[in-house]
Parts: C-alpha cells; sequence; structure tokens
C-alpha cells in the first residue's frame, strides 16, 4: 500500500486501456513548472559563478517561450531539440518548450555532427538550443535539415547559431496558464534517442502523464523509505527542505532528466558540472555543503575514491543514488561502510522506454539485498516471462515485461515497428528473477548472455566476480566466436594504478569461484577506462572489436 493519501491510486482511461494512476499526480509538466513561481528568492539553478533563482527562473521561461511562440512560430506539438553540456540554459529551455506544449527532443551531447542531424532530421525539429560546440557542428550539416528554422546558441559561444540566447530571453513573455491550458496529459511532451548500444537510436515518445508520473514515482520511493527509517530507527541523517543536489550526469540521458521537474516540484537547488569529474564533485560537495548526489555506477565509485582519498567523509550528504546500469555488490556495501549506513542510499530499474525507473530499492533493503534493483512502484507492472512464454516462478530467470503509465507511446517515426504485444507489455530484453518478496535482479541483457558449447553464461556475474578482486576498479564481460564452442567468454578489466596484476591471476580469480566454463578464456588489463556511452554503460562490441582486431593482427604470418 502506497504510503499515505499523496500516493493514492485509481484506475483510468489512458488512451483506451484501464490503466492504474496516481490520483494526486499534477497532470502535466507545465503544471510542474509552473511552481518555479511559489519557491520565493531561493537559488533553482548553479553552475560555476552563476546561480538562478526561482523568480528569475520563472520569468525567463515565460520569455523564452513567448518568443518561441511569437517570434519563431512554434506551436503545440513541434520539435524543438536541445544539444549542449549541463548549462541552466538546458534546463530553462526544456521547461519552457515543455510548457507551451511543443516536443522537448533532448540530444546526446557526445554525438559528432553526422549523429546530431541524423535525429534532427529524423524528429523533424524546428528550433534548436545548442552550446557554441553543438552549434557548430549543426552547422556543418544544416543544407540536410530543411526542417530546422533557427539554431539559438545558448551557451559559450562559437558563432555558429542564428540567434544567441540573449535575443531570445529578451522576447515577449507568455501567458504560461493559457499556453498550458491546452495541453492534455497524453500529449507528447519529449522524444529520447536511445543510447544505441546495439544499432542506431531510436527516438521514444513519451508524455506529459508518463513524466509527471515519474515524478510521483520518485517522491514515493523518498516517502517510503523515510517510514521505513522511522519504523526501523534507523540512523539516517536527516534530509533538508530545500536540499540542494549536484548533477553530474548529463541531462539528456532519463536517469537524469527527472532531476529538473523534481527540483521544480520540491524548490530544489541543482548544482550543475558541465562534465563529470570526481576531484570537483568532491569540493563541491564539501564546499557547497551539497545534500544529495546521483549518478551511474562508475561515478558513484570514482565520488568515493576521491573522498576517501581526500580523507572526507562528505557529512553533508543526505541522499545518494546509483543507476544507469546495475550497482556491483561490493559498491553497495562500500557505500554502507564509507557513509555508515547513515545516507538514505537507492537504485531503481527503467529504461528510456520506460521513462524512467519502474521498480525501485533504499533504505535498510539497498544494504541487505545488494543484488536486487527494487520492487515495483505502485502503478508499475513487471512480468518475468519464461523462454517458453510462461510465467516464470519465484527465482526463475525470465525476461523482464514491464507496463503501466510511465510506458512510452512507441518509436518516433516507426510505425511498423511493434512497441507492446497485443496486451500492452514492453519486452526489456533483460533477463531477470523475481523472489518469493518481490525483488527483482537483474541476471543480464539477454544479448549479454554467451551461449558456450550449450552452457548459458551470464556476463553480470563474471563481471561480478572479476569485480572482486581489490584491484580491480571495472570489467566488461561479453562473448566472442569459438569454433567448435560456438561463443567463448572473454573480459576487458580496468585495474587500479600502479597494480601489477596480470590477466592469468584473474583468471585464477574467476576459476576460485565459479564453474571452468566461466572463466573469461581472454582477458585484456587496462589500466585506462573501459569505454562507455554518455548513459554510463559499457560499449562491449567497441570491446570487442578491438579484440578481433588484434587477434586478427597476430594470426598474420
Amino acid at each position: 500500500m502506497a504510503p499515505g493519501a499523496d500516493f493514492e491510486t485509481s484506475v483510468v482511461p489512458v488512451r483506451g486501456v484501464p490503466t492504474t494512476v496516481y490520483r494526486n499526480a499534477p497532470t502535466t509538466l507545465a503544471e510542474v513548472f509552473g511552481r518555479a513561481a511559489s519557491w520565493g528568492d531561493t537559488a533553482a539553478l548553479s553552475y560555476e559563478d552563476r546561480t538562478v533563482t526561482w523568480p528569475h527562473y520563472s520569468a525567463m521561461v515565460s520569455r523564452i517561450a513567448g518568443s518561441l511562440v511569437v517570434d519563431h512560430g512554434v506551436r503545440q506539438g513541434d520539435r524543438v531539440a536541445i544539444a549542449m553540456r549541463n548549462y541552466p540554459e538546458w534546463a530553462l529551455s526544456f521547461a519552457a518548450v515543455t510548457c507551451l506544449g511543443a516536443v522537448a527532443v533532448p540530444l546526446n551531447s557526445w554525438w559528432n555532427g553526422e549523429e546530431l542531424a541524423r535525429s534532427l532530421a529524423d524528429c523533424g525539429a524546428c528550433l534548436l538550443f545548442a552550446d557554441g560546440e553543438r552549434a557548430r557542428l549543426v552547422a556543418e550539416h544544416r543544407s540536410g535539415l530543411p526542417a530546422l528554422r533557427t539554431v539559438v546558441e545558448a551557451a559559450p559561444k562559437a558563432h555558429a547559431g542564428d540567434l544567441a540566447w540573449h535575443d531570445i530571453v529578451a522576447g515577449p513573455v507568455a501567458d504560461l496558464g493559457t499556453l498550458a491550458a491546452a495541453i492534455s496529459p497524453d500529449d507528447d511532451a519529449t522524444i529520447m534517442y536511445t543510447s544505441g548500444t546495439t544499432g542506431q537510436p531510436k527516438g521514444v515518445v513519451a508524455t506529459h502523464r508518463a513524466h509527471t508520473t515519474g515524478l510521483m514515482n520518485i517522491l514515493y520511493q523518498g516517502a517510503l523509505h523515510a517510514a521505513t527509517n522511522r519504523a526501523r530507527s534507523e540512523p539516517v541523517r536527516p534530509v533538508r527542505t530545500p536540499s540542494q543536489a549536484l548533477v553530474g550526469g548529463p541531462l539528456f540521458h532519463i536517469s537524469n532528466l527527472p532531476k529538473l521537474y523534481v527540483a521544480a516540484w520540491r524548490g530544489q537547488h541543482l548544482v550543475f558540472m558541465r562534465r563529470w569529474d570526481a576531484p570537483k564533485a568532491v569540493a563541491l560537495i564539501d564546499t557547497l555543503g551539497l545534500d544529495g548526489f546521483a549518478g551511474v555506477p562508475t561515478m558513484v565509485r570514482q565520488l568515493l575514491d576521491e573522498a576517501e582519498a581526500k580523507g572526507t567523509t562528505l557529512p553533508s550528504l543526505r541522499q545518494i543514488g546509483t543507476g544507469g546500469a546495475p550497482t556491483p555488490g561490493n559498491q553497495i556495501q562500500r557505500i554502507g561502510r564509507q557513509f555508515r549506513r547513515e545516507v538514505l542510499a537507492s537504485t531503481g530499474y527503467g529504461l528510456t522506454e520506460t521513462t524512467g525507473p519502474m521498480v525501485g530499492i533504499a533504505s535498510s533493503d539497498f544494504f541487505a539485498r545488494p543484488d536486487a534493483a527494487g520492487r515495483p512502484f505502485p502503478v508499475s507492472q513487471v512480468r518475468v516471462v519464461a523462454a517458453d512464454g510462461s510465467d516464470a516462478g519465484p527465482g526463475e530467470v525470465g525476461e523482464a515485461r514491464m507496463r503501466g503509465v510511465t510506458l512510452a507511446k512507441g518509436y518516433w517515426n516507426r510505425p511498423d515497428e511493434s512497441f507492446c504485444d497485443a496486451d500492452g507489455w514492453f519486452a526489456t530484453g533483460d533477463l531477470v528473477t523475481v523472489d518469493e518478496d518481490g525483488f527483482l535482479r537483474i541476471v543480464d541483457r539477454i544479448k549479454d548472455v554467451v551461449l558456450r558449447g550449450g552452457e548459458n553464461i551470464y556476463c553480470a556475474e563474471v563481471e561480478g566476480l572479476l569485480a572482486t578482486h581489490p584491484d580491480v576498479i571495472d570489467a566488461a564481460a561479453f562473448g566472442i566466436p569459438h569454433d567448435i564452442l560456438g561463443e567463448e567468454v572473454a573480459a576487458a578489466v580496468q585495474v587500479r594504478a600502479g597494480s601489477a596484476i596480470g590477466s592469468a591471476e584473474l583468471q585464477r580469480h574467476v576459476a576460485e569461484r565459479a564453474a571452468a566454463y566461466k572463466v573469461p578464456a581472454v582477458l585484456v588489463v587496462r589500466t585506462g577506462p573501459l569505454p562507455r556511452n554518455p548513459a554510463g554503460k559499457v560499449l562491449k562490441s567497441e570491446l570487442r572489436a578491438s579484440l578481433e582486431a588484434h587477434a586478427a593482427v597476430k594470426e598474420q604470418p
């Protein structure tokens, strides 16, 4: 049962299908961002030496929305893209676009010009907010983007845009109430492109209702953990109001985007980093007294490493979250040890297609069940489907299927591509188990299962075994072709600087803890980081190609 009336649920028709929703959820993102003016003269966004207060935030959002409508002819349903690093302009642009009923399209700021142009063409964006670097990259492909009428250069300049930021914030003020009144909860709010680890990125279309329900899921998880802490008398540091959180991950990713509307709904102060830098993050948290941080497991590990090296306990932290990729059990134990379990630690599981997490776990459960991703939220449904199509029993491995109000509408410009089955279930491509208490555990990606001589080897298991070695910082396991067995296990491992460990020792380390067939036949030791996409996921295709190219060179006479 949801903790309190704030999270009461009911069943309503959503796109013609009876669906469980939160009764008290905001109806649209316009309603969420409309609360910005209610937080008084306090800080909303900070970046380096710049701070935007909530009154200034609200005024700029109104001016940007007004200029988009009056000066640039942007209408409800038009696509407006955002491509820049984590600057305050990112957050202000997103709020303005969604408040007027246009569709915000966050683009990966790590893409090159061709990749940016491909997605701009795919979504048919009429306007782009970009920083100088992205504006310059897009300018080289502008002739192939006839729908793109205007590029607003919104941050450090390369003089490659049509307009500067001050031009659009100096425009007319919009009546956001009038604009918002025309928006329906089930109108399109965003098109977010998948990370593309297995192919070309696809645009995932999510509604206002999907995002506002994601907001409620986050609030529900916090309320549930607070109630659990009280019931169990756990020594968790009290959360401040309003809180101040560090944003080190890219805003174009679904694990970070919700921070913008959570902040607007709760009056939270967000401190942006242009790009992740662990020493700088530790300095910001300690200097500014920030109490919240969340990032992919790699970022959390680097934060812990840097804090330990600097001799700080990060005493201001109240909340630390991890997600976007499975969190190793030894990292969860380390969080508990380094913070004496006094911070509210949490993780969740979801995809771009589910508009964020559909299950979550925190408080003492997070530490007691380090291999679990959580239990479904009140408005989330999760099935575990065995290979024969039947429902898997407790502890049995199967594919996670998800259904609920946060599920996206489908893929943009791909009408022939099935998004869900006939009953509305989305196939995640993740292998999971669910225990008797309803806690879901991620076993692996289906495509990350190595089929070796008829034996299924879960890459996540091999990675977890490698991660238990004290010299190992990061590990990725994957399959490589084998003439007789079909596939064999390979692995790439990042070790600590100065470590003398070799591949043979790490292979023995795995062999002591698992069956022989799970030991990587090929293991590459690196001192530099493994390649990752902006979502924090290891680019195994790149590692596999590098290993195969190395093998081909060795085979040459």
